[in-house]
């Protein structure tokens, strides 16, 4: 089942930004965002994957799903 994600990249890999979300392009990953200032990555996974864990590659600190997330009360 595909997931969207956020990824951070690990700080002293924030100049390999370009190339980690390559790498991840080449696992199957969409990649909707590569923000170079803040070090994240978002996207979506191949589905491929048993979980995002899976996709924690060389460089990259934390992955974790990305939610939409409502006010209280929203449906």
């Amino acid at each position: 089942m595909k997931k969207n994600f956020i990824a951070s990249v690990e700080d002293n890999a924030s100049g390999d930004i370009e190339q980690i979300a390559g790498q991840l392009r080449l696992q199957g990953c969409t990649i909707k965002q590569v923000l170079k200032f803040s070090g994240i990555i978002t996207g979506c996974s191949s589905g491929k994957e048993a979980r995002l864990e899976d996709l924690k590659i060389s460089g990259i600190k934390h992955i974790e799903e990305d939610r939409e997330l409502g006010a209280l009360g929203d449906e």
